[in-house]
């Protein structure tokens, strides 16, 4: 988990932060760039509340109640007036992903999230 917070945090200097949520709402793995903690003051008692994880995993629950009428959700992007919040489900892995990323990101497109997958599954494959 480590690894993969690592490496999505160097894939795109426009990620500032990256997490790894488990089923359960574990958060097993987070990082941020220095500049996101210096910018989002209160982003650490975020990340360190243990409710955060349960949340992102009842968000995408959320997305889920409609998944028969447009398929299974690829991202759930927030935007806020500073940065973008993003979840991205990794069902396969049995993960979510949560990334912080500069308000600038162009992330509600498919290229987005398949190289997020790629990158994941790169790690995660034998």
């Amino acid at each position: 988990a480590e690894k993969i917070v690592n490496d999505i945090l160097s894939s795109n200097p426009e990620i500032l932060s990256a997490g790894v949520i488990d089923k359960s709402g574990n958060i097993i793995a987070n990082k941020s760039s220095e500049s996101f903690e210096k910018r989002f003051k209160g982003v650490s008692n975020l990340e360190g509340n243990r409710y955060s994880g349960t949340l992102a995993n009842a968000a995408l629950s959320i997305a889920n109640e409609v998944k028969d009428a447009f398929g299974e959700p690829k991202a759930l992007i927030t935007i806020y007036r500073d940065c973008k919040l993003v979840l991205l489900p990794m069902p396969l892995y049995g993960i979510l992903i949560g990334l912080a990323l500069e308000s600038s990101a162009n992330v509600d497109n498919d290229t987005f999230t398949k190289e997020m997958e790629s990158l994941v599954a790169s790690i995660l494959k034998p």
